[in-house]
């Protein structure tokens, strides 16, 4: 308590000179206090800034557009700046049936081509290949994995000697964590529920096409002129040329939309992937 009386008197009878020392002290605290906060506010907002405008590369499946069942595997950059020297890491390789060397419906189990090193990806763009058939995969069920974590590794620029620009900094490799699940897809059953789902509603279609032409036929019957319902008549018989000869042209004309990829032909379907890259 005296201690605490003694320092009280010593501020209390202190002289202008102490008094205006221990200002300059407290303004000089609170310069270095504003200096470090602005310093770390500045470090802040460059690190959200190199953020923004970094490379984001990623690594997805995505079913091909059109056919469902084909599931592509696509390296895409989202960021607003180029990526360089793009490279793939996985503990367990991705892998694929090599169905063009399939035998009684057995195919062995390969590891899927990738490319050591993709060179560049401008903002937006992608890279990507055929990885496999859902409905094939489906059917070699535990005989095959399918998870597969890794990481994409690329850079924000270019590699460049720094020759006598010493003080350059080296560039840091940017890192992007993949899970390659084909389990996180709709499953093979649900997609094929979906079809059966699509098959009802096209039968109730007709159900509904079969009861309108079911009126039509019961009030046209009840007409009594003659030329009135002969032109009816003609009248269908038009509908019905007209409509066959729509199906025809259809099935003429239109492209398949679905790609079979079966173990026994896989040399002219699934198999090219192996030597297709972007």
């Amino acid at each position: 308590m005296e201690w605490i009386q003694e320092r009280w008197h010593q501020v209390a009878h202190a002289g202008s000179g102490a008094w205006l020392a221990w200002a300059v002290w407290a303004l000089l605290a609170l310069g270095v206090i504003a200096l470090l906060y602005i310093g770390q506010q500045n470090r802040r907002n460059r690190r959200l800034a190199a953020d923004e405008t970094r490379p984001h590369v990623g690594m997805f499946m995505e079913p091909h557009a059109a056919d469902w069942h084909v599931i592509e595997l696509v390296v895409r950059n989202f960021g607003k700046t180029p990526a360089y020297d793009i490279s793939f890491t996985f503990p367990h390789p991705p892998t694929v049936a090599e169905y063009e060397n399939a035998t009684d419906g057995y195919a062995d189990v390969v590891e899927l081509q990738l490319p050591k090193q993709v060179p560049t990806l401008a903002p937006g763009q992608e890279w990507r290949t055929v990885w496999d058939s859902a409905l094939d995969r489906s059917e070699l069920g535990e005989g095959i994995e399918s998870r597969f974590p890794g990481t994409v590794t690329y850079y924000d620029r270019s590699e460049t000697p720094r020759g006598w620009k010493f003080w350059r900094s080296r560039r840091a490799a940017l890192e992007t964590k993949v899970v390659l699940d084909w389990a996180s897809l709709p499953p093979v059953q649900r997609i094929e529920l979906m079809t059966n789902h699509d098959l009802a509603k096209r039968e109730k279609q007709k159900l509904e096409l079969l009861r309108s032409l079911l009126t039509y036929f019961h009030y046209a019957s009840k007409e009594t002129r003659p030329d009135v319902f002969r032109g009816e008549i003609e009248r269908i018989n038009r509908a019905v040329d007209e409509t066959k000869d729509r199906w025809r042209t259809r099935q003429i004309e239109a492209p398949p939309t679905d790609v079979s990829l079966r173990w026994g032909n896989a040399e002219e379907e699934l198999g090219r992937h192996h030597g297709e890259r972007v």
